[in-house]
Formats: structure tokens, C-alpha cells, sequence
């Protein structure tokens, strides 16, 4: 009996691998969502590769620097941020190429010393919010058992980082190049985020739960505050350069809605971002990707109605296990059966 279940409690073992999924799943949020890669391309063998160097390894070290630092989900929000720096300003470029402001419909507007402010916040907090915070997030819901461990060692954290370091050379945009005191200046940026999150790491210590051994009430209504945060973001980012707005007022009308998410959030959620209210926020913003991609489908980019059914498959799948997920005393999540 031993040896008829050993060997798939193996299997499942390393099918349910944290550091296997956040290479699966990084890629999906980071392109696949947005459809900034079709579903069906992104399991080209070549672009997965890139994708999982890109964004599976910037995941990766997202969480194993968060986890070390000590810094918690503050410091995973803001190496989210500088993971966001480093592929829009440094990798492809979208900050500073005119060719996708275009395309993208807005334009010339808000930018300012070669960088398109507007998108540039926007790329931001798409990146640190679904790419990073909620690739992570998610994996550590789907395997419990590694959430309160390192999912690598040291020389497994180092492979990832060098994979990353090496993303620029094989796809940066250099024929969109700023003048270089621009990209310097991104480089101080991203290094400043970064120190940052290593400050809030310094000194910190667990927080036990004030709730006991029992789960925190639910509160309802998260995930549509969530859901309806993000769709506002959306619009006014492509539309507010239409509205004659001074390019400050606009940027500023675009991140309000990230603001007033954070800060209502923050108010009313009664656990943590790993427990069950983060549940909800994320299943709130991948319900808003799973409309956005059924509209493109929509529009005649029918492969997205793929992504649309995998994002609501894994965002009911979530949705089921949020009551499973909750803190115990020690600041531990308990572990579903």
C-alpha cells in the first residue's frame, strides 16, 4: 500500500511545487490577463521561456527578497513596483515608446522628460498589483505548506536573479531608447524601491492574530470594492486624455481609484492580505480580467475567451477556499484538509 500511494504523492508534490506554479502562473497574470499576449501564443515554446525568465523569475524573487527582508507584504507590494520599473523601463521600454501610446490611445499625453506619465503609473500598479503581488499571492493559497518558508535556496534565489538580469539582452527595446541620464535615473528609481522595502524589513517582527483560534467574521463586499476600483482605474486611464484635463489632474483622476482601493481596504479588511479578505480582493480583480477579456473576445480577438475561462475557473476555485483560509494565534494560516 506504502508503495502504491508513495508514488503519487510524489507526483502531486511536484505538480503542487511553489516554485513550478509561479513560473506557470506570473507569465498568465502578467500577459495573458491584459491580453497583451494571446493565450495560445504564450504557449509558443520560445515566448513561454521568456515569459517564465521574465516574470516567473521576477515573481520568484519578489517573494524570496520579501521573505528574507522580513518586510512582509509592504515590501512585496514595493519590490512589485521596482519588478514594475525594471520591465517597462528597462525591458520593453512602454514608458518611453511612442509607438505604444499610440497604439494604446493616449497619446502624447502626459509626457514628460521622454516618459509617458500616465501609462508609466498605470504599467505600475498593474505589474506590483497582478503580476507580483497576486501571482504570489495565489500560489501561496494553492500550496499552504510553503506559504511561511523559502521556496529556494541561496543558490536557487541567485540562478533566478541572474535569468532575470538577463531579460533586457534578450528582448530589450533599444531602438526605443531615452537619451541615457533618463534611463539612469529609472536605474536610481528602481534601486530607491528597493532599499525601501528592505528599510520596512528592518526591525520587524510577526504580528500575532488578535483573533485567537477562531476565523475573523467574513467581510462581504471586498471583492466588488476591489472589482469596481479597478474598472474605474481602467476607463479613466484611456479615457482621461480625452477630457481636456491638465495632464497632473489627470494622472492624479487615473490613480484615484488605486488610492481610495488601497486606503478602504486597509479600513475594512478584518485579516490579512494572505487570509481570506485577500481572497476576496483578488477574486475581485481577476472577475474584472475575466470580463475585460470575454469584451475583447468580443471584439474579434476570439482566443481570449480562453483566458476568460481559465481566469474564472481558477477565481471560483479561490473563491470555494476562502473560508479555509484564515490565521491561528502564531500569525500562521491554517492549512485546509
Amino acid at each position: 500500500m506504502t508503495a502504491n500511494t508513495g508514488e503519487p504523492r510524489r507526483l502531486r508534490r511536484t505538480v503542487t511545487n511553489p516554485v513550478l506554479l509561479i513560473l506557470l502562473i506570473a507569465p498568465f497574470f502578467g500577459e495573458g490577463l491584459s491580453g497583451s499576449t494571446p493565450p495560445l501564443d504564450l504557449l509558443m515554446p520560445g515566448n513561454f521561456a521568456f515569459m517564465a525568465a521574465l516574470y516567473g523569475c521576477g515573481a520568484l524573487v519578489c517573494r524570496e527578497v520579501a521573505h528574507r527582508f522580513g518586510s512582509g507584504f509592504a515590501g512585496l507590494v514595493l519590490l512589485g513596483v521596482a519588478y514594475a520599473v525594471w520591465e517597462e523601463a528597462l525591458v520593453d521600454r512602454y514608458w518611453f515608446f511612442p509607438q505604444f501610446w499610440q497604439d494604446s490611445g493616449v497619446g502624447t499625453y502626459s509626457v514628460v522628460w521622454h516618459t509617458n506619465v500616465l501609462l508609466a503609473g498605470h504599467l505600475t500598479v498593474f505589474h506590483a498589483a497582478i503580476s507580483i503581488c497576486a501571482s504570489v499571492l495565489v500560489v501561496e493559497w494553492l500550496v499552504p505548506r510553503a506559504r511561511y518558508r523559502p521556496w529556494v535556496g541561496r543558490p536557487g534565489l541567485i540562478l533566478a536573479g541572474l535569468v532575470l538580469s538577463v531579460t533586457p539582452v534578450v528582448y530589450g527595446e533599444f531602438d526605443q531608447r531615452p537619451p541615457t541620464t533618463v534611463l539612469v535615473a529609472a536605474t536610481a528609481l528602481l534601486a530607491a524601491v528597493v532599499v525601501t522595502a528592505w528599510l520596512i524589513g528592518r526591525g520587524r517582527r510577526p504580528v500575532p492574530s488578535p483573533f485567537g483560534s477562531g476565523r475573523p467574521p467574513p467581510r462581504r463586499g471586498l471583492g466588488l470594492l476591489a472589482f469596481t476600483c479597478v474598472s474605474a482605474h481602467w476607463v479613466l486611464t484611456y479615457t482621461v486624455a480625452k477630457t481636456g484635463l491638465s495632464w497632473p489632474l489627470g494622472v492624479a483622476l487615473s490613480m484615484l481609484p488605486v488610492a481610495a482601493g488601497v486606503f478602504l481596504v486597509r479600513r475594512l479588511a478584518v485579516t490579512g492580505p494572505q487570509g481570506s479578505d485577500g481572497v476576496r480582493v483578488v477574486v475581485g480583480l481577476l472577475t474584472f480580467f475575466v470580463l475585460l477579456d470575454l469584451l475583447v473576445a468580443l471584439l474579434g480577438r476570439y482566443d481570449m475567451i480562453l483566458s476568460a475561462i481559465l481566469t474564472a475557473w481558477l477565481a471560483r476555485r479561490l473563491y470555494a477556499r476562502r473560508a479555509s483560509i484564515a490565521f491561528e494565534p502564531d500569525g500562521h494560516a491554517s492549512e485546509p484538509p
